[in-house]
């Protein structure tokens, strides 16, 4: 990785960027009909990527502390999207996975917001298109970069 020292610029792009995924992020949510919360999304979208996990390791990945896990993870469980297993390498831990019921839900929540999304794109430009899809793989690193 590459370190450099910000400028006014990366300063005034890094806010218009803040602001700019904020919208979009509302936006989003508006678009899906869930009656999840964004925690609860975003941990299944973990388990979702990952796999199943130690509640330590969603709390690690999710950037929470461990005791918000628990409860995410607690939610989750008692609306039947995510189960617990045992944990094969220590039977002493337990492994929290997405439920059928879970996969199902982030999946049609994925659609709404893939299709309402899609939409928004339809109304730019190909120009204002084509700018978007370039700056993909540079939000893509952003996005990863932990």
């Amino acid at each position: 990785m590459t370190s450099r020292k910000s400028t006014t610029s990366d300063v005034q792009l890094a806010a218009k960027l803040r602001y700019v995924l904020v919208r979009m992020t509302r936006t989003l949510r508006r678009d899906g009909k869930s009656r999840l919360s964004a925690s609860q999304i975003s941990a299944l979208a973990t388990l979702e990527e990952f796999g199943s996990m130690r509640v330590s390791s969603l709390a690690t990945h999710e950037s929470i502390d461990p005791s918000v896990a628990t409860r995410v993870v607690a939610s989750l469980e008692s609306q039947g999207l995510s189960e617990r297993n045992d944990d094969p390498e220590d039977k002493r831990a337990s492994l929290i996975d997405l439920s059928d019921v879970g996969r199902k839900a982030l999946n049609e929540l994925w659609s709404e917001r893939t299709i309402g999304l899609s939409s928004r794109l339809g109304r730019l430009t190909p120009e204002e298109r084509r700018c978007v899809e370039a700056a993909l793989p540079a939000l893509e690193k952003m996005a990863r970069d932990n």
